[in-house]
């Protein structure tokens, strides 16, 4: 496999979610090395273990992302340990599915848990990132949105609401520190089964007739991060198939 971020450090929020392992493991094989950066100590030290079992190279870091002062220390804690970061990739979230409701009956609480993790996490994590970059003149920054974020959904009010604010942060986050070399970028993700996911999210329809997996999402990602897309700033890249289309693509 070729070794296309061969000793790059990439630090991937989320790393021990369906999406975050897959992303990781990637980085790993084709020779970065990773920071696996998650709240959960037991999946993310699995996904460290696994790394290292395919001679890969991670290290993982404990952190709550809707808490700026863990962030700021998490970023000196991979600098201390790797030297520097070169890629910062964002995954780590959530949604309100166990407190669903229309936004007229959802509660400030959950609102405002859902926005502290998407948006602010991605915020602090993207500000103590680039200030390390900017030292260099170069960087790569991948946020994670979703369709959601584009089209809305119903009983989801404040994923949406999160999801779109990080498109829109991402735009002006380029067009800050676009001058310092540094790219920031976006994916936004499709329906898309993960190691958690039940029985019913694996039958979607999506343009492409096809199922999608983590890997899809980790592809996007590399191709963000990579010299590839050195061009490539404020950009907001849809993984779905293309359903968000909202169209089966076929006559049929």
């Amino acid at each position: 496999m070729e070794k296309e971020f061969l000793n790059q450090v990439v630090l991937v929020t989320g790393g021990a979610g369906g999406i975050g392992s897959t992303t990781c493991m990637d980085f790993a094989l084709r020779g970065a090395k990773v920071a696996v950066v998650d709240f959960n100590e037991d999946l993310g030290s699995h996904v460290v273990n696994e790394i290292k079992e395919a001679r890969g190279e991670a290290t993982f870091f404990q952190v709550d992302v809707t808490n700026y002062d863990m962030v700021k220390n998490c970023v000196k804690d991979v600098v201390k340990h790797y030297g520097t970061i070169d890629i910062l990739i964002n995954i780590a979230g959530g949604s309100a599915r166990s407190n669903r409701a229309p936004f007229y009956k959802q509660t400030a609480e959950v609102f405002k848990n859902v926005m502290d993790i998407n948006l602010n996490g991605t915020f602090y994590f993207c500000k103590e990132c680039a200030l390390v970059m900017m030292g260099k003149g170069k960087g790569k920054i991948i946020n994670t949105s979703s369709v959601v974020g584009l089209n809305g959904h119903t009983m989801h009010s404040e994923y949406a609401a999160s999801k779109g604010a990080t498109i829109s942060l991402t735009k002006a986050m380029a067009k800050d520190i676009g001058k310092y070399g540094i790219t920031v970028n976006c994916v936004s993700p499709g329906m898309i089964p993960t190691k958690n996911a039940t029985n019913g999210n694996l039958n979607h329809t999506n343009f492409l007739n096809t199922t999608p997996d983590t890997g899809d999402i980790s592809n996007a990602y590399m191709f963000l991060a990579s010299d590839k897309s050195k061009f490539i700033t404020g950009f907001n890249l849809i993984v779905d198939g293309g359903r968000s289309l909202g169209t089966k693509g076929t006559d049929n």
